[in-house]
């Protein structure tokens, strides 16, 4: 008897780590469309990387890795908008902001190949445009990576930022992008913006970006305000050897990508403090990052990426955790500085509380989480998870069964996703 029991509780357990299923899939395909016909693009090639979800939209990026992708950056509707209910389950991608905006080979006053974008308080998109096309199949560049700002009222451009030269390197892949609205001054104080409620505090660009370049190593910091851009480097950045082969659902690929994952630890004036008073995160704001061929995930502050780097400054990195696996995707709870990332070999999305010396697993499924390439805590939607996940594996062997589902946009409420902190319910 006793052994039947164990074999039982074997079994259970098994399909518990298996799937720990406490998401929803709100849109998902077999192979991404268009409203387009069939023999304009290929759609075995369209594959995206990047999401951003609004108060009524989701954003999708989807970079140039080979040809026949027709748009690279699209929207739907977010599921609980009347619209949602006319689009079904796997809807044809939209081009934002219209199909004119979407580069062609010459063109580099449009979009070329997105792998990013991100909403401001403003209710700006800020997109960053890589201008590098077929990048898997033939590295191009072929236009100046630049900066776009979108007006979401209007759907209109209100800002087209060209990065210096001085910044970019011949080979620059510019992949993911945080927007920091909390600036350090000269003397290292820290200048507390509470939200965008104070407008003579700061106005919408009062902001540095800070922005992967995942081809060259290293991190560019854009000073909105001031109009100044400059590049800082560590070695930790770099893609490590022995880490450039991934091992997803049974296959495998080798890719050497530098930093991909960034996120921002809490603002300042979010902070929690103990029972006696005491700041909880009392050494400043700083930027976690990880490069997708390594393991460790490390921070840098702020307030050394808000000042140009000077010969062998010291730049303050410290190690944060080894990962079990690579890790494209990177999030952070805005309140308590959970992080969010998925190791891809584990098929799962885990969450560590920094200093905490280990991860938990929130959730798991061997088919529905194969490959997470955004991970987003939304404002706008209770600071649920949204993430989305693609088979990349899959895409880059070129093995995308069409009969089966190969995207999923999909969503954990808030009161599952964090492990770490009681006070959400």
């Amino acid at each position: 008897m006793s052994a039947i029991i164990i074999l039982i509780l074997t079994s259970l357990l098994a399909d518990a780590v298996t799937s720990r299923q406490n998401f929803e899939t709100l849109y998902e395909w077999n192979l991404l469309s268009y409203d387009l016909p069939a023999d304009s693009y290929t759609p075995q090639n369209n594959l995206f990387t990047g999401l951003e979800v609004t108060s009524d939209r989701i954003f999708l990026a989807l970079p140039n890795l080979r040809s026949g992708t027709p748009a690279s950056l699209t929207w739907l509707p977010r599921p609980d908008q009347p619209v949602a209910s006319y689009v079904g389950k796997s809807p044809p991608l939209q081009p934002y902001p219209s199909w004119e905006w979407q580069g062609t080979s010459g063109n580099c006053s449009g979009l070329v190949s997105v792998y990013r974008t991100r909403e401001d308080r403003c209710n700006r998109l800020w997109v960053v445009d890589s201008g590098v096309i077929t990048t898997l199949d033939n590295f191009s560049p072929v236009c100046p990576p630049k900066i776009l700002v979108f007006d979401l009222k209007t759907d209109t451009l209100v800002r087209n930022i060209i990065l210096p030269r001085e910044v970019i390197r011949p080979n620059s892949l510019l992949t993911n992008l945080e927007i920091d609205y909390e600036i350090v001054g000269a003397q290292g104080e820290e200048n507390i913006f509470y939200g965008f409620q104070n407008q003579k505090q700061q106005s919408c660009d009062d902001v540095f970006l800070y922005i992967t370049d995942t081809a060259n190593a290293g991190i560019i910091v854009y000073d909105v305000r001031n109009d100044a851009a400059w590049r800082v480097f560590h070695p930790t950045m770099l893609p490590h050897p022995d880490h450039s082969t991934y091992y997803v659902a049974g296959e495998s690929f080798t890719l050497p990508d530098a930093v991909v994952g960034i996120a921002l630890s809490p603002e300042t004036s979010l902070w929690n403090f103990d029972s006696f008073g005491n700041l909880l995160s009392p050494r400043g704001r700083v930027l976690y990052y990880q490069p997708f061929a390594a393991l460790r995930l490390f921070s840098i502050p702020t307030s050394v990426l808000q000042s140009p780097p000077q010969v062998d400054a010291d730049l303050k990195v410290e190690l944060v955790f080894q990962k079990s696996s690579q890790s494209a995707s990177l999030a952070s709870d805005p309140f308590d500085g959970t992080l969010y990332f998925n190791p891809v070999t584990e098929l799962d999305i885990e969450a560590l509380l920094p200093g905490s010396g280990h991860a938990q697993i929130v959730a798991k499924d061997t088919q529905a989480l194969q490959f997470i390439s955004d991970i987003r805590i939304t404002p706008n939607d209770n600071y649920n998870i949204w993430f989305t996940s693609s088979k990349f594996q899959k895409y880059f062997r070129q093995t995308y069964d069409p009969n089966t589902i190969n995207f999923r946009i999909m969503r954990i409420t808030r009161h599952l996703h964090s492990p770490h902190r009681s006070f959400f319910f």
